[in-house]
């Protein structure tokens, strides 16, 4: 799964007793001021970056996914509780305590209810897949009810949130931060002074975090790498190939990314995955590159063909 780097608010509400509304409930609940997210993770080098950044206040690191309740077809994305930024209103109910319960968005009351047990699916790094529903509660993130964003799961939509405890995930690393500045709280957030403020910091934390992407991509891509050649493959039979991508597919979950098995002009599987944060429409990065490495009915060969070009077609 790939989301937006980053996304900062931006809430439009016209009418000035509407903007106070919006204004008053940012307040009420500490809505940060920007949320970045990474497909690799945030590891101890981008959280000194973040904190050594301007002006910065607070910062509140937790997980986040997409999943799909199974009887729906659309997604919901699944956060850990947000701490004391972005803090969400409970409507009825609670928020959850355990990792296996979870508080549902309020649009979705009339679907689910208190107590019932829901079951998700598709859900990259969560450790669990069955919540029992304990409350229902609204997001100043979310303020458009109709329009929760876009996701890889089901349909492509997202038919709202859930909210689950840290517990619930099995990701090694956060891949969400949430980050409050000390020159913000006097500044109307529909303001250009505002939007400028935040246009100029996006831009400065891009930059800083993005010198420790080459990093990164050349870690996951070593230790994936020596996985594959690890692994066992005397018998070049489809058992031995299926072996090696579901490898490859567990190291890819483990790092909060979803494998996408794709069937080449060979007819042999090819792994790839979406290792680009920057670009979610950009071609996926190709990881395994099975088919030269399993050519049926030939000498033996251990896997250990990866690289990072852009897969643009059947290989």
């Amino acid at each position: 799964m790939l989301l937006g780097t980053f996304s900062f608010v931006g809430l439009k509400i016209t009418g000035p007793d509407m903007r106070q509304t919006g204004l008053n409930y940012f307040n009420q609940t500490h809505l940060a001021d920007m949320t970045v997210t990474s497909a690799y993770g945030l590891n101890q080098a981008d959280q000194k970056t973040i904190a050594d950044q301007a002006r910065v206040k607070t910062v509140n690191y937790g997980y986040f996914t997409d999943a799909k309740i199974k009887g729906i077809t659309n997604g919901i994305r699944v956060f850990s509780n947000s701490g004391s930024l972005s803090q969400y209103k409970v409507v009825a109910g609670r928020l959850a305590k355990t990792d296996t319960e979870i508080a549902l968005n309020n649009t979705l009351k009339g679907t689910y209810h208190l107590g019932e047990t829901i079951t998700l699916q598709d859900g990259t790094g969560l450790a669990k897949t069955k919540f029992k529903v304990v409350g229902f509660v609204k997001s100043a993130e979310f303020i458009n009810h109709n329009d929760f964003g876009q996701t890889s799961v089901g349909t492509g939509q997202l038919s709202g949130f859930g909210v689950t405890t840290k517990r619930a995930f099995s990701l090694t690393e956060y891949n969400l931060a949430r980050i409050s500045y000390r020159d913000t709280a006097k500044l109307n957030a529909y303001s250009n002074a505002y939007t400028k403020l935040m246009n100029k910091r996006q831009a400065t934390l891009l930059k800083d975090l993005n010198q420790h992407r080459a990093a990164k991509y050349q870690a996951a891509k070593a230790s994936l790498s020596t996985a594959l050649i690890n692994q066992d493959t005397n018998a070049l039979d489809a058992a031995s190939v299926d072996a090696t991508l579901t490898l490859v597919e567990d190291f890819l979950t483990s790092h909060g990314l979803t494998a996408v098995r794709e069937q080449s002009t060979t007819a042999n599987p090819v792994l790839v995955a979406d290792l680009n944060e920057t670009a979610p429409s950009a071609p996926p990065i190709l990881l395994g590159h099975l088919d030269t490495v399993f050519p049926v009915g030939t000498a033996k060969q251990r896997p250990g063909v990866i690289d990072g070009e852009r897969l643009t077609g059947p290989v």
